[in-house]
Parts: structure tokens; sequence; C-alpha cells
């Protein structure tokens, strides 16, 4: 390998493990001190970076925000397809994929004292990211309601739905359990009622040995 290419190569996870850091940092200091009283002075500090090394990853603290998130929303996803690949009971995987999607933001919005500014900043500056992570979910959301209809779980004709719209519908309805004050503790016990009571609409029709898990 000539020698520029292998600088650059080994320049590369150094900058990524730098990157890390400094989103670590942030988000410990938005937590503790609020968007709009954090400087990228104060973020450089608690990731142990001078000011050029973090202007050279980022161009302001706006940046950060939405990096940031960029990389919860990502994590996320990741961890609602892994728990979607397990074969379990319908209830189970929705209830399970919602905790995956959800319960690190509520987390962070109980666990700072600026949780709420955190969220209007969280719509100022990514809002477009958010919509389209969520567009995301649902389709794989879709893709679970596609499956347990196949193999006879639900009966998703029965109440005029389809995977999409059954999709769409529990997303509507799980939205309505956050809120600015809603702990992760009382999320999952809101979360799993309704998922039992959606669920169980859809399977009224199904006879129960074919209902998987019966």
């Amino acid at each position: 390998m000539p020698p520029r290419i292998a600088a650059v190569s080994a320049l590369a996870p150094r900058a990524a493990a730098t990157r890390a850091r400094i989103l670590a940092a942030a988000l410990t200091r938005f937590s503790r001190y609020g968007f709009r009283r954090t400087s990228m002075e104060d973020i450089a500090t608690e990731a142990g970076v001078s000011r050029a090394g973090l202007y050279l990853q980022f161009r302001n603290k706006e940046e950060i925000f939405r990096s940031l998130a960029t990389d919860l929303q990502e994590d996320a996803l990741t961890r609602v397809a892994t728990v979607l690949r397990a074969e379990a009971p319908l209830a189970d995987a929705l209830r399970a994929a919602f905790e995956a999607r959800s319960l690190r933001f509520i987390e962070i919005a109980n666990q700072s004292p600026h949780g709420g500014e955190l969220l209007d900043e969280t719509s100022r500056l990514c809002g477009d990211l958010a919509a389209e992570t969520q567009c995301r979910f649902r389709t794989l959301l879709a893709g679970l309601f596609r499956r347990a209809s196949r193999s006879g779980e639900i009966d998703l004709a029965a109440v005029g739905l389809g995977a999409a719209d059954a999709a769409d519908l529990v997303c509507r309805a799980v939205a309505g359990l956050k809120g600015p004050d809603v702990t992760a503790d009382a999320y999952r016990t809101r979360l799993a009622a309704l998922v039992r009571v959606l669920v169980a609409g859809m399977t009224a029709g199904v006879p129960s040995r074919r209902r998987r898990g019966a």
C-alpha cells in the first residue's frame, strides 16, 4: 500500500473514535445543561479535544446535535430489526420493537432537567430525520404484520386492514403513550396493555389452535 494511502487508512479509525467521543460528550453536556447553554468549547472540553480538533469534525453545535440524533435513530432501528428477526408471538414482537424504538429517547428526556428543551430542539433541527426514521420503522412493522397474517396468527382481512395500515394504526396509537413526564417504566406498562388490546382485536376471528403460542 502506498505510504499516503496507508496514512489515510490509519487516520480513519482515529477520526471515527474522536467523532464518537465528541458525540458522547455532547450528549452529556446537552443533558446536563441544555442545548442553548452548551457551547462548542464546552463540548471540546468534555470530549478532551482541542477546539481546532472539534471544528475539523463539526461546523457548529447544530451539526453535532443532528449527528447525535442520527446516530441514536440508526441505533434504534438496528435494535428494532434485531428483535423482529426473532420468532416471537406478535404481541411480544410488537412490544419489543416499540421499546427498542423509543425507550432510549424516553430515558434521555427523563434523566435530563432540560428534557423539554431537547425535545423542542429535536423537532426544530431533526424533524425531517425523525419523520424518515418513523417511515422506516413502519415499514419494518408492516413486514411483521405481513408475516403474522401469512402464518395465520392474525386475520387482518377480518378487520379490514392491510399490513401497512396495521403498522400505521399501531404507531399512531402508541404515539399517544409518550409525553414529557412519562417514565420508561410507565411507558412499558402502557405499551404492554395497548399491544394486548390491539392484537386481541386482530386475532378475534382466528381459531385458537392457529394462534402462535396458544
